[in-house]
């Protein structure tokens, strides 16, 4: 099986980190549509999310149940520990492992056609107090209606 490895640093070069975004209102009972929140930033993402129109970990998504239509789900968060920003390097190291290291359901349809995606703290988040890591896991093409995660994990976005 072969997944290939893409992450973003947090903000790009020594940019500052954004001002949060006004929180997205959830609907707690989708629809046949099965959106929850359109155009959710991705500070708001929760673990599990299962996100339609994804095209990297720091843009807008909108997040639908898992039954329904879509190209990525937010597989797993983790916080990196330490006061010394470790260097782009080791930060690439620490995200990649920790990404691969969620456990995903073995019956998803998981074949060449899905990429890890992350975003991580760069040096100028890092001094904000930054340590997220938030995994994605993301369809090359097309969608699907599955979640990615075992049964008992998903259940926790619902």
């Amino acid at each position: 099986m072969l997944i290939v490895i893409y992450g973003a640093d947090r903000f790009f070069g020594q940019e500052a980190a954004p001002e949060p975004s006004a929180e997205v209102t959830r609907n707690a009972s989708p629809g046949l549509d099965g959106i929850i929140a359109s155009d959710v930033p991705a500070d708001q993402f929760r673990d599990g999310d299962c996100l339609q129109g994804f095209t990297g970990p720091l843009e807008p998504s909108t997040v639908v149940t898992c039954e329904t239509a879509h190209n990525a789900q937010l597989i797993g968060t983790f916080s990196i520990e330490g006061d010394a920003f470790p260097g782009p390097e080791a930060i690439l190291a620490q995200s990649e492992d920790l990404c691969k290291s969620v456990p995903l359901d073995p019956a998803s349809p998981l074949d060449t056609g899905w990429s890890y995606h992350f975003s991580r703290p760069s040096e100028a988040t890092w001094q904000t107090g930054d340590r997220a890591v938030a995994c994605f896991l993301a369809l090359n093409e097309g969608t699907v209606r599955v979640s990615m995660l075992p049964a008992e994990t998903s259940a926790l976005n619902t």
